[in-house]
């Protein structure tokens, strides 16, 4: 179960209830290198692995490929991971901006939603994160290797989790995005202090002569 507490103030759904489809992608031989501005490419796992939407994590499509332009990733599109280690499979992100010309590969899936859908696409990024899915997806993930695991398209639409109606959801996302800004800003500030607390060490231990210029002693 999703917890007792969850079931009683919002109502549980499975992914499969509240998204239209999932779609995957084209993993065609590609460059060793991301696409240039112009040309077209296709993502990498990483793009989406670490819960943060990377667009820098591509490989160039080579020119005597055809694009496949459905397949191009937008602004507001939700993805999933299909095949990772056990920690990354079935990680999510959000795309809040993009380069143009990125396409899914088939290792990524992306949500279809309703046009009047109850859930919003960066709610579900979010939710398919906690500690309750996680062990869901984690439970149905399958495969041998310990390096690569796959969730599957019925798996993950089998998910459940508590669905806040759309203006909760909107208020909880918002939160959520002002409390990591915010731990943003306080890890920004303590590089900058721990950065000064060691100039300060080296200069009142070398005056003002420059430690990096001092001759080693053996």
């Amino acid at each position: 179960t999703v917890g007792d507490t969850a079931e009683a103030k919002w109502p549980v759904v499975r992914l499969g209830d509240v998204i239209a489809d999932l779609e995957n992608g084209w993993s065609p031989k590609c460059l060793n290198r991301p696409a240039e501005e112009g040309e077209w490419g296709v993502l990498k796992l990483g793009a989406v692995s670490f819960g943060v939407y990377n667009d820098l994590e591509n490989k160039a499509l080579p020119k005597n490929l055809k694009p496949q332009p459905r397949l191009e990733v937008l602004p507001g599109q939700m993805l999933i991971s299909r095949a990772n280690i056990t920690r990354l499979v079935g990680a999510t992100a959000y795309i809040h901006a993009t380069r143009p010309q990125l396409m899914l590969c088939d290792k990524i899936f992306r949500c279809v939603f309703h046009s009047n859908s109850t859930i919003h696409p960066e709610f579900a990024a979010e939710v398919l994160r906690t500690a309750k899915v996680r062990e869901q997806i984690e439970a149905n993930a399958t495969g041998t290797s310990p390096t690569m695991k796959n969730i599957s398209k019925p798996a993950l639409l089998a998910l459940k989790f508590p669905l806040p109606p759309l203006e909760t959801q909107l208020t909880l996302v918002a939160a959520l995005a002002a409390a990591r800004e915010r731990a943003a800003g306080l890890r920004e500030r303590a590089s900058a202090i721990r950065a000064g607390a060691r100039s300060a060490f080296e200069a009142a231990v070398y005056g003002e002569q420059d430690a990096a210029s001092l001759p080693c002693r053996e």
